[in-house]
């Protein structure tokens, strides 16, 4: 099952009765495999943007466009901008 909720307390209800359910198949016997789990993941507001960006980003450096605009970008948690100039003589 996939599913996206719009706060944490209708994540932590959908939680709960996944493992509810799988805790009560297994109890009354019924065919359970071994990894079957209920698990989340939680996705910051504007996650989707951000990586969008990323992938700008990576893509203009590729083609050797990248200008002082990347400077600008909202960009993921785990990618940063660095500019390195010589000194003009």
């Amino acid at each position: 099952m996939v599913a996206a909720f719009d706060n944490e307390r209708e994540f932590s209800a959908c939680m709960d009765g996944v493992q509810a359910e799988i805790r009560r198949r297994r109890e009354a016997g019924e065919p359970v495999e071994r990894g079957e789990h209920a698990s989340g993941v939680v996705h910051e507001a504007g996650y989707l943007r951000r990586a969008a960006n990323g992938h700008l980003l990576i893509r203009a450096i590729r083609h050797g466009v990248a200008g002082r605009w990347i400077e600008d970008l909202e960009l993921p948690s785990n990618m940063s901008v660095v500019r390195a100039e010589r000194p003009s003589a």
